[in-house]
């Protein structure tokens, strides 16, 4: 495939902007320059280097999709680019098996089916390598700025104008992006690649709230344990820890391998980012781990061009832009452990008044993605709300939280973020914590969050539930909270600029 210059809002031309991106088309298209290319049948798939491949075979070792990213399969091994995975179907696959085979998978990954009669493409449970798709072009990618423009795939500026990204912290919600007919693909659907739509495979049915505590931590641990495992043996890691439990929480999984990691927490000029710091030193400190804290640096205006090239300005994120240059400083070569997934533990998108009951209109889950509801942002989640399962409100926020903030937005910033090859990874990507997760108590889950809004800061229930059998050494310190020498210099910040805002005024 050949390679040519375009306008910069139409295509990149270079390969190192855009690490582990990719394109699935049915056609021809203009590629970065250094991509590597291959077909199956009509399909032609174009993947940076850095984006790993693993080949998708059925009878007769017949090519019949790929699987791209960072799978991790049932026996916690990480899959390697280049190798082959055979699928557990003879002929068409039975009713439910491809999920069942997909979700087998934790990991951050995508699933494409093209060589079969059923052609689909399915996210991992969190939807962290997320992409866009343009029906009429027949074109999948990575993020909005691989898709072609055309007379029908415009930027939607009025939409843009609406949202303010990226000074803002909005999200565009659910399917929308930055241009016209250009979508994203939520979480739990897949994309049937004859009719250009997407499909929701999960859940179906109302959820059971009655799962045991024990069980499910038991269970989250495991998952968490042997996923950690299979990426630190294959690749140098870090792990991202910050003063809260869910980053905590992984590190109590990861004390088999401790020795093996090396910690990374960045400097964020706020609170909040003295407050990581401080912590996790404090901890490296105790059990002896490494530790990378990177210089504290403004961002410079060439890499917050970068971070929103990279992700298409498909998403706000204002303390991770204003930060890109101090995440740069990270080894490229090294993956980086993130936790996400933790607060559906404690009802991220719950609020006080709340009951089992209560009817949730799209208007509030448009305050859940920071922006304004307009007659462009509304219709979207008024579809969603109209489609979901009959879940109770709760799993309903839950599931919202999974598919919006999780897929819409937490698996959009990989791509900024990211190094040239060093992925960002979940190890908490699995389609059993999630339900895990979501199957706790509802009056567990209230508890929790309850006792994290109240205290503004307060011990994640379950994560507290995991570190105590793992790690129970790492709950010596609170979770978000000051302490000692650093609630002192928190406190003198803070009256410093009191003092300033006073002086100002």
């Amino acid at each position: 495939m050949s390679s040519m210059r375009m306008r910069a809002n139409a295509m990149p031309t270079t390969c190192s902007r855009y690490p582990e991106q990719f394109v699935l088309s049915r056609q021809e298209v203009i590629l970065p320059e250094g991509w590597l290319t291959e077909s199956q049948g009509p399909w032609i798939l174009g993947r940076h280097p850095s984006l790993p491949r693993i080949l998708l075979v059925g009878r007769e070792r017949r090519a019949i999709g790929w699987l791209l990213g960072y799978p991790i399969d049932p026996q916690g091994v990480l899959l390697a680019d280049g190798s082959e995975v055979r699928v557990p179907w003879e002929a068409e696959p039975p009713e439910g098996s491809v999920e069942e085979f997909v979700y087998g998978f934790g990991g951050r990954f995508l699933a494409a089916f093209v060589g079969e009669s059923r052609k689909r493409l399915y996210l991992d449970p969190i939807g962290s390598l997320s992409l866009v798709y343009c029906a009429h072009q027949e074109i999948v990618a990575s993020t909005p700025n691989l898709v072609p423009y055309d007379g029908r795939s415009g930027d939607n500026v009025a939409l843009a104008k609406d949202l303010g990204i990226p000074y803002t912290n909005a999200k565009y919600p659910l399917e929308l992006t930055p241009r016209h007919n250009v979508e994203r693909l939520i979480p739990n659907h897949y994309l049937d690649l004859d009719r250009w739509s997407q499909v929701r495979h999960w859940p179906k049915a109302p959820l059971r709230d009655d799962a045991s505590v024990e069980s499910a931590a038991v269970a989250v641990a495991g998952i968490v344990k042997r996923q950690i495992s299979a990426i630190v043996s294959r690749m140098p890691t870090y792990l991202r820890l910050t003063a809260g439990g869910d980053s905590r929480m992984l590190l109590a999984c990861s004390k088999g391998v401790a020795d093996r990691l090396e910690l990374f927490t960045v400097p964020i000029g706020d609170d909040g980012g003295y407050l990581d710091v401080a912590v996790a030193r404090r901890i490296a400190k105790r059990f002896g781990l490494r530790h990378f804290v990177p210089e504290y640096r403004e961002s410079t205006d060439e890499d917050l061009a970068e971070y929103m090239s990279r992700i298409g300005y498909g998403t706000g994120e204002l303390r991770g832009w204003r930060s890109t240059t101090m995440f740069r400083q990270a080894n490229p070569a090294y993956a980086q452990l993130d936790s996400a997934v933790g607060a559906l533990d404690r009802g991220g998108f719950y609020r006080n008044g709340d009951t089992i009951s209560s009817v949730i209109a799209p208007e509030r889950l448009m305050q859940h993605c920071q922006g304004p509801a307009t007659e462009r942002t509304l219709p979207p989640l008024r579809r969603w709300l109209e489609t979901s399962p009959s879940l109770d409100t709760f799993q309903l926020l839950d599931l919202f939280f999974v598919e919006q903030l999780l897929g819409c937005w937490g698996g959009i910033l990989p791509y900024a973020e990211g190094g040239d090859p060093g992925p960002i990874l979940f190890p908490m990507s699995h389609r059993e914590i999630i339900t895990r997760m979501m199957t706790l108590p509802t009056e567990y889950r209230l508890h929790g969050y309850h006792t994290c809004e109240k205290k503004h800061a307060g011990t994640p229930p379950f994560m507290k539930e995991i570190i105590e059998r793992e790690w129970p050494e790492l709950l010596d310190w609170p979770f978000n909270t000051p302490f000692g020498v650093p609630r002192a210099v928190l406190d003198f910040r803070r009256a410093l600029r009191k003092a300033r805002s006073k002086i100002v005024s």
